[in-house]
C-alpha cells in the first residue's frame, strides 16, 4: 500500500495555468492602485516636508544662539565684574555646546538620494503586476515576495488558498470589502 500519487507528475501548464490565475487575483484594480500610489505620494511629501521643517527650526535655533552669544559676548566686554564675567563665561559655554548639538542635528539631517518615483515606482508597479514581463529568476523572486509560505497544492483540487505576503494581503483587503452595513430590520426576516 502507498500514495496514489507516488511517482506521478503533474502537467506544468496546469500547474503554471493555475498559479497564473492564482497571481492574477490579489492584483489591484486600476482605480485602487492610483489610490495607494496616491497615498503613498502624500506620505512621502509629508516625510519630506517635516524633515524640512526640523531643518528650518535648527537653523533658526543656530541663528538665536549665535544672537544669544554676541549679546553675552558684549556684556562681558562692558563689565568690569569678574563674577559677572565669569556667570556670562558660563552662560556663553553653555550656549556654545547648545550650538554645537543643533549643528551636529542640522548635519545629520540628510535629504532623500532619491526622489519618490526612483525610490517607490518599481515596487509599486511590481505590486500593480506582479508577474508580468519577469523572466524565471523574476518569477522565483515573485514567488519569495508575494507569498509568506511555500504554496499548498492538491492533485484533486489543485492550488489550495495562499498565505499572501503583507502588501498584497491589504491590498486584497482594500478591494474586497468583507462586511456590509446591517440594514435597519437586520439580516434575518422579522418574526411575528
Amino acid at each position: 500500500m502507498g500514495c496514489e500519487s507516488y511517482r506521478k507528475s503533474i502537467k506544468r501548464e496546469a500547474l503554471e495555468g493555475e498559479f497564473e490565475e492564482l497571481l492574477s487575483r490579489p492584483e489591484p484594480s486600476g482605480g485602487l492602485f492610483r489610490l495607494v500610489r496616491a497615498m503613498s505620494k502624500d506620505a512621502w511629501n509629508m516625510r519630506a516636508a517635516q524633515a524640512s521643517e526640523v531643518v528650518a527650526e535648527l537653523k533658526a535655533s543656530v541663528r538665536t544662539l549665535d544672537k544669544q552669544i554676541d549679546q553675552l559676548l558684549d556684556r562681558i566686554v562692558e563689565t568690569g565684574n569678574t563674577s559677572v564675567v565669569r556667570a556670562y563665561e558660563k552662560k556663553v559655554a553653555k550656549l556654545e555646546r547648545e550650538k554645537v548639538l543643533a549643528q551636529e542635528k542640522l548635519a545629520e539631517t540628510v535629504k532623500p538620494k532619491h526622489t519618490f518615483e526612483e525610490s517607490c515606482e518599481h515596487a509599486l508597479r511590481f505590486l500593480a503586476s506582479p508577474w508580468k514581463n519577469v523572466d524565471l529568476s523574476g518569477r522565483k523572486t515573485v514567488l519569495r515576495l508575494a507569498f509568506s509560505q511555500p504554496l499548498p497544492y492538491c492533485r484533486k483540487e489543485g492550488l489550495r488558498t495562499p498565505d499572501l505576503a503583507f502588501p498584497f494581503k491589504a491590498l486584497a483587503g482594500l478591494s474586497t470589502p468583507k462586511s456590509e452595513m446591517a440594514h435597519r430590520g437586520g439580516f434575518e426576516p422579522p418574526t411575528p
